[in-house]
């Protein structure tokens, strides 16, 4: 799918995100960046040791807050693609789709605690994500900034 390799999660949400000329699809990969490097440190650390009950109530608050934020994020990307007349929409959403079909099976091996947080479970959205934005947003950013659109 995308042909780059993510470096490690950066410390700070301020990293090698491209910027995609839209003010608030920049402020939510930021929001999204950071939620990768709070799943990323919190599996590195589960990883150590065997999951407690307080590890599972942060583990399923987390990446509830990162689902719903994922969705209000594709939502909006693709409502303002539509909106502009956006010739990679298809293709865009595909991606989106397949993402979140990803995303609901970790979702669900993590509600029936059959999850091991190992390996590359630890930079599985951080790889998405800078990959994705990257790569693929970059193409509306640059069709964006083509017809004259910043907001």
């Amino acid at each position: 799918m995308l042909n780059q390799t993510a470096p490690p999660p950066p410390k700070s949400a301020h990293c090698l995100m491209s910027d995609v000329g839209i003010s608030l699809l920049n402020k939510q990969h930021l929001r999204l960046a950071s939620y990768a490097m709070e799943f990323n440190q919190l599996v590195e650390e589960l990883a150590t040791r065997e999951m407690e009950k307080k590890d599972w109530k942060h583990v399923d608050a987390l990446f509830s807050r990162i689902m719903l934020f994922v969705a209000t994020h594709f939502r909006d990307e693709e409502e303002m693609m539509q909106e502009h007349g956006f010739p990679g929409f298809a293709h865009h959403k595909k991606l989106h789709d397949k993402f979140v079909d990803e995303m609901a099976r970790v979702q669900s091996q993590i509600n029936n605690r059959k999850i091991a947080f190992t390996g590359k479970m630890s930079t599985l959205l951080w790889d998405f994500l800078y990959g994705h934005i990257n790569t693929e947003d970059s193409i509306y950013g640059d069709f964006y900034r083509e017809k004259g659109i910043d907001r």
